[in-house]
């Protein structure tokens, strides 16, 4: 199951999502970063939003988006990490005993607290992942997978030492 699936899924995270036709340039980007298949109509959105004529073949391993406030990227970056986090196997690329972590950067720990509560809300929502949840508290979310999803501050302190599967930073023009 790829990311829009996942979104359009009536029993993953297609409730959670009022009115899909407001998401068109975010499901965009997201084909663009998965290398997902885009339609006529939205690969022109897709060189209308980035300025590229065709859009990757292949997943992007580092995206950079300018996003205006209140233009939904917290809420995405929470999907982005709860997809990566429960949709894709790092076994094959962990030590025994070994975590993964899905790491969500964000400017501050109130905005950590957003982006943290969108995670969870995606989790909960869903009770096939909500069942995924061993451990939560206000910076981790530890699913039976191996896999932990840390929303954590832009600080080298906080971030050093983990086995780092995917990183996410938000706001990281402030930083």
């Amino acid at each position: 199951m790829n990311i829009i699936e996942a979104v359009r899924d009536p029993s993953l995270f297609r409730p959670l999502f009022k009115n899909l036709d407001t998401w068109k340039s975010w499901l965009c980007i997201l084909k663009a970063i998965f290398a997902l298949r885009m339609d006529t109509k939205e690969r022109a959105l897709f060189a209308t939003i980035t300025g590229r004529d065709a859009p990757p073949r292949h997943p992007v391993s580092e995206c950079w988006m300018v996003v205006g406030r209140r233009g939904g990227k917290s809420f995405v970056v929470a999907l982005i990490a709860v997809f990566l986090a429960c949709f894709k196997d790092y076994r094959p690329f962990l030590g025994p005993g070994e975590t993964g972590v899905v790491m969500v950067i964000a400017t501050d720990r109130k905005q950590a607290r957003v982006i943290h509560r969108y995670a969870s809300a995606l989790l909960n929502s869903v009770p096939m992942l909500a069942a995924m949840i061993v451990r939560q508290d206000s910076e981790c979310i530890d699913l039976d997978n191996r896999i932990s999803i840390e929303i954590t501050t832009a600080s080298y302190r906080t971030i050093r030492g983990y086995t780092v599967v995917a990183a996410l930073c938000d706001e990281i023009a402030f930083w």
